[in-house]
């Protein structure tokens, strides 16, 4: 989700300090809160499966796990508790069940302005209505002492839906503030958060349960389509959807994407994660989002293309120097307020734009871009300039080896190694 205010954080972290605090101090900060969504109407659709009825033998053809992480200002301003509603304008049937692990600081009242404290999380089975104003759905597991942050958590969440409610393909989301490589799903209360690293070990865990990869993995969070990330995921998930940029309070439109695919129920991961980014395109369509849908199976390929690329520059000065000038830098698209995330493609193609010569260089680039666009990205929303689905770790000014090292990337490709040459060669 998109990063609030320093103003809203300071009064956020007060509120933590001290959760008897009056709900008039928080007067300012709700003045605006989220309300019923232009663009996204109620859609009509199967009728919902009551709980009580849905744990057949048989399985369905989708299970939609959604993990929303609302231990922080996200659900104190009422957005998690807003995503619940966009799902039950359509809710689960007998081929889709849709599951929701919703955990809450607070909800905000429409009609008594106040805020309700709550401790702990509560599995929901997603049931059809037309109340925009509360969460009907019924509960169907409680917990006092849910860790939002936790990736255990998020695995014990997972296993139980994928006993409860068998489905030949499933389909995962984390709902939450992202940071890319440094991490996800931001519990307030507890201080903890999910680092991309643990991310991985638990889907990992959900992999074995189901026996197979995950179909879907996605994140309705900031910043986490990045290569260190997706590389993490690859051996878990078969498709990976996530935003490079900045993503809105709002979140996925829920109603517009499990309306399509409880209109065709039989598509598969590729199809779902299309579906995903398109109904998010189109949502956000003056926004221009940053949404995209990577095949995982092309992961090992793509590292095999992008150490092709760094050995071809690492073996030219000229081209070492170009890839590590600022000028090359400006040129490539910023991601607010994550400046040492960069748009692999635009970088790419900004280093190849200013070499005068380097043909070994330069058609390593090409190739290196193509397979990006051909064989990685499933599909994406290319509603921003300067940006194509991927971003990748490029430090402005310090290196952070500790946090980027532990990740199988680092392992695996020569991209730690490239940004050591690049640092050396700024301090020239």
């Amino acid at each position: 989700m998109k990063k609030l205010s320093l103003v809203l954080a300071a009064a956020l972290a007060a509120t933590i300090a001290g959760l008897n605090a009056q709900a008039g101090s928080f007067e300012t900060m709700l003045a605006n809160p989220p309300q019923n969504v232009s663009g996204a109407p109620a859609v009509s659709g199967p009728s919902a499966v009551a709980p009580a009825g849905s744990r057949t033998a048989a399985p369905r053809e989708w299970l939609v796990l959604v993990f929303i992480n609302g231990v922080n200002d996200l659900g104190i301003l009422g957005y998690a508790a807003q995503s619940v509603n966009f799902m039950e304008q359509v809710g689960s049937t007998d081929k889709m069940a849709v599951l929701v692990e919703f955990g809450v600081l607070g909800q905000f009242s429409m009609e008594e302005r106040d805020l309700n404290f709550t401790r702990g999380s509560k599995t929901l089975y997603v049931t059809r209505d037309a109340d925009w104003e509360k969460v009907t759905s019924p509960a169907i597991f409680t917990s006092n002492d849910s860790d939002m942050g936790s990736t255990a958590n998020l695995v014990r969440f997972v296993k139980r839906g994928i006993r409860s409610y068998p489905a030949k393909k499933v389909a995962v989301i984390v709902w939450n503030h992202g940071n890319g490589r440094l991490g996800i799903s931001y519990d307030d209360v507890s201080q903890n958060h999910m680092e991309i690293d643990q991310l991985g070990a638990a889907l990992g865990q959900i992999k074995q349960t189901l026996g197979h990869k995950i179909d879907v993995f996605a994140t309705d969070a900031c910043y986490m389509q990045m290569a260190a990330v997706a590389y993490e995921l690859k051996d878990s998930a078969e498709v990976i959807v996530g935003s490079e940029d900045i993503a809105p309070l709002v979140g996925f439109p829920y109603n517009m994407l499990l309306a399509k695919l409880a209109a065709t129920p039989g598509m598969n991961g590729e199809g779902l994660g299309s579906v995903i980014v398109d109904t998010f395109g189109a949502f956000n369509r003056q926004e221009g989002v940053t949404l995209s849908a990577i095949r995982s199976s092309a992961l090992p390929g793509f590292v095999a293309a992008l150490n092709k690329w760094v050995g071809a520059v690492a073996a030219d000065p000229q081209a070492l120097k170009t890839a590590a000038s600022q000028a090359v830098m400006d040129k490539v698209y910023k991601f607010y307020q994550m400046d040492d995330s960069k748009d692999l493609y635009g970088y790419i193609g900004s280093v190849n734009a200013a070499l005068k010569a380097s043909p070994a260089v330069k058609s390593t680039g090409v190739a290196l871009q193509n397979y990006i666009k051909r064989n990685l990205l499933v599909r994406t929303t290319l509603a921003r300039p300067k940006t194509y689905g991927l971003a990748i770790y490029i430090p402005e000014l310090r290196y952070n080896s500790a946090n980027y090292e532990k990740l199988a990337f680092a392992a695996d490709s020569q991209w730690d190694d490239f940004l050591r040459l690049l640092m050396e060669e700024r301090l020239k």
